[in-house]
């Protein structure tokens, strides 16, 4: 004969496994969750889910859900603090005309790219020219942007007509304030460069704890008179401020209230915080400032070749004076390897001396020069880089041979 009491103890034994076995999932599933969430979790309320749970088998089951739903319904996040602007990320921008005579601007991208990434920084290359015309995009540059991206830089196509397009991939460096945000954020940092001035030893490009930015090269180029001012000018390579500080000395300029005070809707646009990098935009300030210097050709050396100089220094000028607090460090530079040396002068057994090179233009491309130019990617690079950059070499005056 079965003993009921015996029969209902197995009965309400069976239920509390049951119920406690449920209870488990529930929590090893909530556990999992906060595990792999992608969002920062105050994990001060674990332990209230956990101990709740283990009591669990005291309440009913609508009480158990309940319970769980709000503990873990609206969990206390920790705000991510705003970093230093020396801690955030780094870009180098810089630039380079599709329709370029000089083939060596374009052939070193993807090397100048990988040489930032050696001292920490993203690249990010900016074609300029009319991508309209056809075929305008050459074997050799293809191949360049194809071998920019297997080495990770970022590629913008910045159009505008052929005859604006070496002197737009300077001036363009200027408003890298407005780059896309899926490449750069506000509070990323961006130092501008060239695409022949290689960076060498790392220590010259490590931001100063407790500035906004810095200038590298700063006592450089003496000062000039412009609007009634005296302003120091700045070298384009490098001036190395945050996003938001890019776009802000633009959108807070004298240059952009003299613009807003005659625009008509289009050109408001143009001129807001939202307006994408273009053509349209650059030159909105470009024919303000610089007048018929703007559309003239440019020659090296001549005055439009300074306008992105003197635009960027009257910007930065301008914006330290209303911001009182913004503090930029104004560096020197150390020994430069220079391309006005003969090729003899780069072949040597190291490069330890030198901060930055200024690369040779088209003799690089000759066979003992870059046989040469092989030693110093040796000192900078791993084998596979340098295998990399041998295998690019040798596709490049390849297809540069063929129709």
């Amino acid at each position: 004969m079965i003993n009921p009491i015996a029969s209902a103890n197995q009965s309400a034994t069976s239920t509390r496994m049951k119920k406690t076995f449920i209870i488990l999932c529930i929590l090893l599933c909530i556990i999992s969750y906060i595990l792999y969430s992608r969002q920062t979790v105050n994990w001060t309320f674990l332990p209230t889910i956990i101990s709740s749970s283990l009591s669990v088998s005291q309440i009913s089951n609508n009480s158990l859900s309940n319970k769980i739903i709000t503990k873990t319904a609206k969990p206390n996040r920790i705000k991510k603090p705003l970093l230093p602007p020396s801690q955030n990320r780094r870009f180098a921008i810089f630039g380079c005309s599709i329709h370029a005579s000089i083939h060596a601007y374009t052939f070193y991208t993807p090397i100048t790219a990988l040489s930032w990434n050696r001292v920490g920084y993203e690249a990010i290359v900016v074609f300029v020219g009319d991508f309209k015309k056809p075929n305008v995009l050459t074997k050799r540059l293809n191949l360049s942007r194809n071998y920019l991206k297997s080495v990770g830089a970022h590629i913008v196509d910045f159009q505008c007509n052929e005859s604006y397009s070496i002197k737009l991939s300077q001036v363009v460096r200027v408003f890298a304030g407005f780059l896309p945000d899926d490449i750069v954020e506000d509070e990323d940092n961006i130092l501008t460069g060239d695409s022949d001035l290689m960076p060498l030893r790392i220590s010259e490009y490590t931001p100063t704890s407790g500035t906004d930015g810095f200038v590298f090269n700063a006592h450089c180029c003496g000062t000039f008179q412009r609007r009634g001012k005296n302003y120091k000018m700045y070298p384009m390579g490098h001036i190395f401020l945050q996003k938001k500080t890019w776009r802000a000395m633009v959108m807070e300029s004298q240059q952009r209230a003299e613009l807003l005070a005659k625009a008509d809707n289009r050109t408001q646009e143009l001129l807001s915080a939202d307006a994408p990098l273009s053509f349209e935009t650059i030159t909105l300030y470009g024919r303000l400032e610089f007048k018929d210097v703007y559309d003239q050709r440019m020659d090296k050396g001549d005055a439009a070749w300074y306008m992105d100089q003197i635009l960027c220094s009257m910007l930065i000028h301008d914006y330290k004076q209303k911001h009182q607090n913004f503090s930029l460090s104004e560096r020197g530079r150390g020994e430069r390897l220079d391309r006005v040396y003969g090729m003899g002068y780069w072949d040597r057994p190291n490069y330890n001396q030198f901060g930055d090179a200024h690369l040779k233009h088209d003799e690089i491309l000759e066979a003992g020069n870059w046989k040469i130019f092989t030693k110093l990617l040796k000192s900078l690079f791993n084998d596979t880089m340098v295998t990399l950059f041998n295998d690019y070499y040798k596709q490049y005056m390849v297809v540069g041979k063929l129709p």
